[in-house]
């Protein structure tokens, strides 16, 4: 009987350790699937905080580029200002290089082009006789009644010396003025005048225009 019990006993300790280690067991994977489903679920969510996150746009990185992109059409808008500036600046230039071309050409223009040229009588000192029907008169800022004032430095000498200038085509500063007097009426003159080189040697006749002012009228190239 004794035997029996005992072997009772021993069948009843090993159920019961075989129950603690299941129970232990048990446990432990219970434990497991806690901390692995709180890990997925949690790491789940960050995962999807940042993937929003990551999904957000950069509103520093956009303004950065508006900001960029607006430089890039000012700088665009700029140079065009500047091309369109240098290009009326270089139409200016050429209207104004055309201009200065053209006053030059006026200015060495051969005064005789149009004129009628005769030879002058052997023995007269009068080379050739030169009439121009395009020669008109010069101008003037003098009022009416006009009377002929040959003194240097007057209105009167300015004006007849600009035609004197005009119909012999030699520039004021380049000439030299060796007579400017009476031609016989209150209102003719005439100036003997030559280069400063005195390569030639003039006379010119002059004629005043009421209200518009002296006129040439005849050359006389003279030896």
């Amino acid at each position: 009987m004794s035997n029996h019990v005992n072997s009772r006993y021993e069948k009843r300790d090993k159920r019961r350790k075989t129950n603690v280690v299941l129970n232990t067991l048990i446990g432990i994977v219970a434990l497991l699937i806690l901390v692995i489903g709180s890990q997925l679920i949690f790491g789940g969510s960050d995962s999807e905080k940042t993937a929003k996150y990551n999904e957000q746009p950069d509103i520093k990185l956009a303004n950065e580029e508006e900001s960029n992109e607006e430089a890039i059409k000012d700088k665009e808008k700029e140079e065009e200002n500047s091309n369109k500036s240098n290009e009326e600046l270089d139409e200016n230039s050429n209207g104004k290089a055309d201009s200065e071309d053209k006053t030059d050409e006026e200015v060495t223009e051969d005064p005789f082009e149009q004129a009628t040229i005769t030879e002058g009588d052997p023995g007269s000192g009068v080379e050739e006789t030169i009439e121009n029907p395009g020669w008109g008169p010069v101008g003037t800022s003098q009022s009416e009644p006009h009377s002929a004032n040959y003194e240097k430095g007057s209105q009167d000498w300015a004006e007849m010396t600009k035609a004197l200038s005009y119909a012999a085509g030699i520039p004021e500063s380049e000439m030299i003025i060796w007579f400017l007097g009476n031609n016989g009426s209150p209102n003719d003159a005439v100036g003997t005048i030559s280069p400063k080189d005195k390569s030639a040697k003039y006379k010119v006749y002059i004629t005043w225009v009421e209200n518009e002012g002296w006129k040439p009228t005849k050359i006389e190239k003279i030896n």
